[in-house]
């Protein structure tokens, strides 16, 4: 028998949620105390992803300049988190393009080849953190805003 803490099966044969899951799921059903503390722990995570954004162009920017591109910080509207975004030395143009471009032109040895990649890889790990941090918030006000809605009908006096 299910205790009323567990998680509710799905209907899938009953079968529990595989555990990364589980966790990934957990504040979704503990109410609205969950989705709450979920939100605050995501607004502090992005606070120090958008340090890390800031740490992040300290580091590579002196080098990359030095070849012709940056990495820069860029707010989406509606973003909390920033993403990385590459910009050419002058910060006229934006885009992927100017990687590959970099990536693609004979000038560079391997091993400043092999730099470049790494920067794009965790530059590329970054943005999928902070697009997961961004689309969670999103919902998790959309979730909070259909919960205060719902609680307004029921103390609502006809």
């Amino acid at each position: 028998m299910q205790a009323h803490d567990d998680f509710p099966l799905h209907n899938n044969g009953d079968v529990p949620p595989n555990p990364y899951a589980k966790g990934l799921l957990k504040p979704f059903y503990k109410g609205k105390g969950g989705i709450l503390r979920l939100r605050d722990e995501l607004m502090a995570e992005s606070d120090a992803m958008n340090q890390e954004a800031v740490d992040f162009e300290h580091q590579y920017n002196p080098w990359l300049y030095s070849i012709g591109i940056a990495i820069k910080r860029h707010g989406d509207q509606g973003r909390r988190t920033h993403y990385l975004r590459w910009r050419d030395k002058g910060l006229k143009k934006m885009g992927d393009a100017l990687f590959e471009a970099t990536m693609l032109e004979g000038g560079l040895s391997e091993p400043m080849r092999q730099r470049l990649f790494d920067i794009e890889q965790k530059r590329l790990l970054f943005n999928a953190r902070a697009g997961m941090v961004n689309q969670t918030l999103r919902n998790l006000r959309n979730a909070l805003k259909q919960l205060e809605q719902s609680e307004q009908l029921l103390i609502r006096e006809y």
